[in-house]
């Protein structure tokens, strides 16, 4: 996996991110809203927390809805 930032926010894999639009192992979340700004710093701030391995999987789903916030 490749992450990369630009002007115009963060891409994974040379393809833009939009946080309103995860997948996860099948399961996630997709809207038809316009591309909005986005911090990707924030974005992989947020997304590390859930690397933690004492958390509980339930707070760890916690993280990535404050993602798609």
């Amino acid at each position: 996996m490749k992450i990369g930032f630009s002007k115009t926010g963060l891409t994974i894999d040379s393809k833009k991110f939009n946080p309103l639009n995860l997948s996860v192992n099948g399961h996630g979340f997709e809207s038809n809203l316009d591309d909005i700004d986005v911090n990707p710093f924030e974005i992989l701030g947020k997304l590390a927390e859930a690397r933690n391995s004492d958390m509980t999987k339930q707070e760890k789903v916690n993280v990535i809805k404050n993602v798609v916030k």
